[in-house]
C-alpha cells in the first residue's frame, strides 16, 4: 500500500467487486428463484454469465496487451453499470421478466472478457516486481473480504428494502471502479502488436511450453466447473433444504468470506523458500473435503455446522486459487500477461457454468450431492497433478532469478 496509484486501485476495486457479489453471488439468483422457483433456471441463468466470458475472453486479453488497459476497464464497468442500472427499473415498475435477466446476464458476461484480463494487466504495472504476490494477495483480500461483505449487504438490502436497491447500488458501485482505474496512472509498458491470430497462438504456446501453468490452470477449471456450484445454488440451500430466508442463507456467504481471508493472509505471510506448490495442491484437496462436509452439514439441517465448515473451505478455497494467481503473475512477462490472464480467465469464467453440472445433479438428486459428488473430482484432480508435477511439488514462493529467467522468454510468433 506504499504505492499510491495502487491504493487507489485497491479502494476503487473494493466497491466494484462489493458490486460484483451483491449482484452475481446473490441478487440475479435471489431474483430468478423468486420469479420461477425452477432450479434450472438459476442454471440457464449460470449460462448466460459464463459462455459470453468463456467466448470473448481470450480475445479480451489480446485487446489487453495492444491497448492500454484501464480504458477497457473503464468501458467495461460502464456498460455493466447501465444494464444492472435498467434492470433494476424493470423490477421497480413491476415489468421484469426471467429474459430480462438472461440478457443482464449475458451483457455482463461479455464484458467480463474484456475487464478480467484488461484488470490483471493493470496492477502489476502499479508495483514493482518484488512487491507482485503480496499486490496478488491485496487484491484477493478484496475479492474475498467481499465475499463476506456483498452478499450479506445484498441479502440484507433485499429483505428489509427491496431487490431493484440492490441492483442500484451494483450500478453504482460498477461506476466508481471504472471511474478511478481510468484515471490511473500505470508503469510504461510495449503494447503488443502483429495479426491477433499470431497474437492467441503464442499465448497459448507459452503456456504449453510450460506445465507449471497448464496444471495450475487445470485445477482452476475444475474448482469452476465443479466446486463453484454451492455458490449458485445458495438459494436451494436456503428454501429448500436449510429452510432459511436470505438474510441468514446470506450469512453462510459470509462465513467462506472469512475462511477465504485467513487463506490469503497465510499466502501473504509465507516465506520465500516455503513450498508454494504444496500449499496450492493441499489447499486443492482441502477445498473438496470441505465441500464434502459441509453437504453433509447442511442435508443434516445443521445450520451453524454448515457455517463454521465453510470457515475452513473459504480458507482452502483461497490457498489454493490465490497461489495459484500469485504464481502466474509473478512469473509470466508483461508483454504476453493480458493473454496468458485472458486464458486463466476463461478457466475462472466457468465458474457459473457449474450450474450446467450442479443444476441437473440438484434436480435429480438434490443440492448436497451436487455438491459433494463435485468435490470429489476437485480431490482426484488435485491428487492426480501431486503425482505427476513434480514441478508443481518443488515450487517455491519465490523462484529464483535463473529459474524465473526461463519463464520470462517470450514467443517469437505473434508480436512483431
Amino acid at each position: 500500500m506504499r504505492y499510491g496509484q495502487f491504493r487507489y486501485y485497491w479502494l476503487a476495486l473494493f466497491a466494484g467487486v462489493t458490486g460484483h457479489q451483491m449482484l452475481l453471488s446473490f441478487t440475479l439468483q435471489w431474483t430468478m428463484y423468486d420469479l420461477t422457483e425452477k432450479v434450472l433456471d438459476i442454471t440457464w441463468l449460470s449460462m448466460a454469465i459464463a459462455l459470453p466470458a468463456i467466448f470473448f475472453n481470450l480475445f479480451g486479453g489480446v485487446l489487453a496487451d495492444r491497448l492500454e488497459p484501464k480504458y477497457m476497464v473503464a468501458g467495461a464497468q460502464a456498460i455493466s453499470a447501465t444494464a444492472v442500472a435498467l434492470l433494476a427499473t424493470m423490477v421497480l415498475t413491476g415489468w421484469v421478466e426471467p429474459w430480462h435477466l438472461f440478457v443482464t446476464a449475458g451483457v455482463i458476461g461479455a464484458v467480463q472478457a474484456f475487464d478480467q484480463p484488461s484488470r490483471s494487466s493493470i496492477f502489476p504495472r502499479l508495483v514493482e516486481r518484488e512487491h507482485i504476490v503480496n499486490a496478488v494477495a491485496m487484491e484477493s483480500i478484496i475479492w474475498n473480504a467481499v465475499r463476506i461483505i456483498g452478499p450479506l449487504i445484498a441479502g440484507i438490502v433485499v429483505e428489509r428494502v427491496s431487490i431493484q436497491a440492490s441492483m442500484f447500488t451494483t450500478a453504482a458501485t460498477f461506476s466508481v471502479l471504472g471511474a478511478v482505474v481510468a484515471l490511473l496512472r500505470l508503469r510504461p509498458r510495449p503494447p503488443a502488436r502483429g495479426q491477433v491470430l499470431r497474437q492467441v497462438a503464442a499465448g497459448v504456446g507459452y503456456i504449453r511450453s510450460h506445465s507449471v501453468f497448464s496444471f495450475i490452470m487445470l485445477l482452476t477449471f475444475c474448482n469452476s466447473m465443479f466446486g463453484m456450484a454451492y455458490i449458485h445454488l445458495m438459494p436451494v440451500f436456503a428454501k429448500e433444504v436449510l429452510d432459511v430466508g436470505a438474510e441468514r442463507i446470506s450469512w453462510l456467504y459470509g462465513a467462506v468470506g472469512v475462511g477465504a481471508i485467513l487463506g490469503t493472509v497465510i499466502i501473504a505471510n509465507l516465506k520465500d523458500k516455503h513450498p508454494m506448490g504444496l500449499v496450492i495442491l493441499g489447499g486443492a484437496i482441502l477445498y473438496g473435503v470441505g465441500l464434502i462436509l459441509f453437504a453433509w452439514a447442511a442435508s443434516q439441517q445443521e445450520y451453524w455446522a454448515s457455517m463454521a465448515i465453510l470457515v475452513g473451505t473459504g480458507a482452502a478455497h483461497s490457498l489454493y486459487i490465490t497461489g495459484g494467481l500469485a504464481v502466474l503473475q509473478n512469473l509470466v512477462p508483461d508483454q504476453l500477461r493480458g493473454r496468458v490472464m485472458g486464458l486463466y480467465g476463461i478457466t475462472w469464467s466457468l465458474g457459473p457454468l457449474s450450474m450446467a453440472y450442479g443444476g441437473p445433479v440438484a434436480v435429480w438428486l438434490d443440492a448436497p450431492w451436487a455438491v459433494a459428488t463435485g468435490a470429489v473430482v476437485i480431490i482426484v484432480v488435485a491428487l492426480m497433478v501431486l503425482v505427476s508435477s513434480p514441478q508443481i511439488r518443488s515450487l517455491p514462493v519465490r523462484v529464483p532469478e535463473a529459474q524465473r529467467a526461463a519463464y520470462q522468454l517470450v514467443p517469437a510468433a505473434g508480436d512483431d
